[in-house]
């Protein structure tokens, strides 16, 4: 490791360290060579109620580096980057940090069942140009002319590359200039970094060509959301505990999704953290609405491909505004809720939910996921179990962050509950997000 920091040192000017606010916002401190290596050992302090994080009465705190992330940004070879931890003054790990929550989480799944969790996630976002129009009018699996950023996707491909992420597969998404790009199966903590990485990526691609990345989950009313499906896998001994071979889910698999089912309610309020989430959220857009589970069912929560004997759970309810530390990690810690109480799930389905009657949903014990994000965070508070997991000092500070982001929203719109995606929310969000 010491060979590598001097190779790279060797080769830049300046190291920035990274790290995540609850928020799911990329932060950084740029340090210049000459004290690089100093604070790569040491790590460095940073007032943490600036971004986030802490009172300003007790703000202070420190961005810890993970070496094993230390990389030259290739759109900027005089800058290395390396992703950081944040921890409190004594060294130990900050409880309300993302990446921190996702390390209990892998943590839980080592010393409790000895296994390893792996994802794959599922990308979208919107290219637009700088007045927040899209860029072209390309539809699904479009080609050049209509899809008119396949260039542009070519040189993310090149860049993630160049981190040694290599994408599975990179195509043109339903709206127009909406892109999606899918990943391998990888370890939980490296996919992580990774989709934190090839945010940056498409943003900055976008930007250098005088075009805007959005990762607003709903940026247009009447066009597709931006989904974050993730598909992930339980390891024990190097063998898959997911299963479903003829169709018959395994016994770890069927619990695992129990856990989820129950804390799917909870779970809403961080896999789509903003008041546009729920825009995205409403029936027979592809984007689900009802807690349920099935196999081959894309129209479920929980979908379990039905054609794999190794099998793997696809959920599909996250949006790209999401956390991607928070989201990983509480999927983990929910499923393995599910296996630890041997949690049974509802029925599995394979009809279509969101065309079910009320009352064949009410006798399949499907519910609605929350409609707002004040209902979202309502039902976060009342689970037990998640509060616990992601502690006191997130909570408090997630609560005050979305009471805020309503009451913002709720003075300017006059009607909360539509279902139109309202000015303010675009303006608040399409750059940002």
């Amino acid at each position: 490791m010491e060979q590598k920091v001097a190779k790279v040192l060797s080769e830049i000017d300046y190291v920035q360290f990274q790290f995540t606010n609850i928020s799911g916002e990329l932060k950084a401190v740029e340090v210049p060579k000459k004290f690089a290596k100093k604070y790569l050992e040491e790590g460095l302090g940073i007032d943490g109620s600036s971004v986030g994080f802490l009172a300003t009465e007790q703000s202070d705190m420190r961005i810890s580096p993970d070496i094993s992330t230390l990389h030259v940004i290739p759109w900027d070879n005089r800058i290395a980057r390396v992703i950081c931890d944040i921890t409190d003054t004594n060294g130990q790990p900050l409880q309300s940090d993302p990446r921190s929550i996702l390390k209990r989480a892998i943590n839980l799944a080592k010393m409790d069942f000895n296994c390893e969790f792996k994802v794959r996630p599922e990308i979208e976002w919107y290219v637009m140009n700088p007045d927040g129009e899209p860029a072209d009018i390309g539809g699904y699996m479009c080609v050049p002319p209509l899809d008119s950023e396949i260039e542009l996707r070519r040189m993310m491909t090149d860049f993630m590359m160049n981190f040694n992420i290599y994408p599975k597969m990179l195509h043109h998404e339903v709206g127009p200039s909406q892109q999606e790009i899918e990943f391998v199966m990888t370890d939980v903590l490296v996919a992580a970094d990774m989709v934190q990485t090839v945010k940056q990526i498409i943003r900055m691609v976008s930007w250098n060509a005088g075009l805007v990345a959005s990762f607003m989950p709903k940026p247009y009313t009447s066009e597709a959301g931006n989904g974050l499906h993730i598909h992930n896998m339980l390891f024990k001994d190097g063998k898959n505990l997911f299963s479903a071979e003829g169709n018959v889910p395994s016994e770890t698999l069927r619990f695992f999704v129990g856990g989820l089912i129950k804390h799917a309610q909870g779970l809403t309020a961080i896999f789509n953290p903003t008041v546009n989430s729920y825009k995205r959220l409403v029936p027979e857009h592809e984007a689900p609405v009802y807690i349920s589970w099935g196999m081959s069912n894309r129209t479920a929560l929980i979908r379990v491909p039905g054609y794999e004997k190794s099998a793997r759970i696809e959920y599909r309810g996250a949006d790209t505004s999401a956390n991607i530390y928070l989201l990983l990690g509480l999927l983990l810690a929910s499923g393995l809720d599910g296996v630890k109480n041997q949690i049974e799930p509802i029925e599995g389905t394979i009809l279509n939910v969101d065309k079910l009657t009320e009352e064949k949903r009410k006798e399949m014990k499907i519910v609605r996921a929350p409609r707002t994000l004040k209902e979202a965070v309502a039902a976060l508070n009342s689970d037990k179990y998640l509060c616990d997991f992601l502690g006191p000092q997130f909570m408090e500070i997630y609560n005050r962050t979305k009471q805020m982001e309503w009451e913002s929203y709720t003075k300017t719109v006059k009607n909360p509950n539509t279902t139109k995606v309202t000015e303010w929310e675009f303006n608040e969000m399409f750059e940002r997000i």
